[in-house]
């Protein structure tokens, strides 16, 4: 996955170059908004935006709204390491699918920058978000949040890829049992106070039927899994608004 991302990445680096960056003489490329418009990248400016890439990946390609392919989106995440580090990194939605009062996600992202490149395996979270009826962002929930099996039970949908256990001892089941319960039903107005799990309250994270034993302390040294896991959250709930259900608000 990773290294399809990066080709995919690199060909939209040349696209912008040859084309987006194309002010000499000739007929230019087209760009979006025109004739042919996702043929490249580019705004109707000749500029590059993620705004038009997530619009040319769904354009220029038999994937997208209305296709046999789910929506796919680059989308910005900030990544922080171990050390506090903070870094600009994205994420990737290839999966996107509408039900009724909620949206099915996948969203794949780097956690764990701490190991040899060889094995910077990124995670992958099957996320489901709700709609709510006053179209706003702010009232969205977590649904469901998972790094291995969808909501039904019947399809791997997520993937873990940092480190089971990590260097702390910290296993995922211990992470599926306990931390990540905790984030089902807060919504977005919650969540974006949030930037590590310093910010989580300890009398907020033990409320709770069978979670009244529960302590963050358990992932000390578990830092960067943990609260990438709040950072994914933040960044695909800012792409959950753009979708045109919140376009009222």
């Amino acid at each position: 996955m990773k290294k399809v991302w990066a080709i995919l990445l690199s060909s939209l680096m040349v696209l912008t170059l040859t084309a987006c960056g194309n002010s000499g003489s000739g007929t230019p490329a087209p760009t979006q908004g025109t004739e042919g418009g996702s043929s490249t990248p580019c705004t109707a400016e000749g500029e590059i935006t993620l705004d038009s890439i997530n619009e040319y990946l769904n354009q220029s390609a038999d994937m997208g709204e209305g296709s046999m392919a789910n929506v796919v989106a680059v989308v910005p995440i900030s990544h922080i390491n171990g050390p506090r580090e903070e870094s600009d990194f994205y994420a990737f939605v290839n999966f996107k699918y509408k039900a009724r009062n909620y949206i099915k996600y996948q969203i794949t992202y780097l956690s764990c920058t701490c190991r040899s490149a060889d094995v910077n395996y990124w995670m992958t979270a099957y996320v489901e978000l709700t709609l709510p009826e006053s179209k706003k962002l702010d009232d969205a929930q977590v649904r469901f949040l998972s790094f291995d099996r969808d909501s039904a039970d019947k399809y791997t949908a997520g993937f873990w890829g940092d480190s089971n256990p990590t260097p702390a001892g910290a296993t995922y089941d211990m992470f599926k049992a306990e931390y990540i319960p905790y984030f089902i039903d807060k919504d977005y107005a919650y969540i974006k106070t949030l930037s590590t799990v310093d910010d989580i309250a300890a009398e907020d994270y033990t409320a709770g039927e069978g979670r009244e034993g529960l302590t963050l302390d358990t992932f000390t040294g578990s830092s960067v899994s943990s609260n990438n896991i709040i950072r994914m959250l933040n960044a695909l709930m800012e792409y959950h608004g753009t979708d045109e259900y919140f376009s009222a608000e």
